[in-house]
């Protein structure tokens, strides 16, 4: 339960009536000198990113991340336009083109330009991008249903 809901009850589980155990969240939340959402006014925008090769890989369809094709694809764009970051945060979309193909110049800048969704980590394991609107089952986190635990 998020840090102002529990507060409103007090510290108490409304189920149980038992206290809750309190989060880093909570705890972040007590130890924070401003609201969440704060930006200084100089303050610089805040940039999410991919791997290159991870976006090549999803791009051209190679379940392998450092398959010969990827790295390949890879070196050629940081050949012509100097470093992966440059890649990433500035070349424009027709020079993109010129040396990569459509859909790896498509990719690139839907991530530049924050439209790409992602499934969040959680305790060691990394969060996954969602290229196309649909968040596969196995990235879900749950209890499973009573029916998927037949045969055991």
């Amino acid at each position: 339960m998020e840090p102002d809901e529990s507060k409103k009850l007090n510290g108490i589980c409304p189920k149980c009536k038992r206290k809750l155990t309190i989060g880093v969240l909570h705890r972040g939340e007590e130890l924070a000198d401003r609201k969440e959402g704060y930006v200084p006014k100089d303050a610089i925008p805040f940039k999410t990113l991919l791997p290159l090769y991870e976006i090549i890989s999803f791009a051209t369809g190679v379940n392998q991340l450092y398959s010969k094709k990827v790295i390949e694809e890879q070196d050629k764009l940081i050949n012509k336009f100097g470093n992966e970051f440059n890649v990433l945060l500035n070349v424009s979309r027709e020079d993109l083109m010129k040396v990569t193909n459509e859909k790896i110049a498509d990719v690139i800048m839907k991530i530049r330009e924050g439209k790409i969704k992602f499934v969040a980590g959680y305790d060691g394991v990394y969060g996954k991008p969602i290229f196309n609107d649909s968040v596969p089952k196995k990235y879900y986190i749950g209890q499973k249903t009573l029916s998927e635990f037949k045969g055991l």
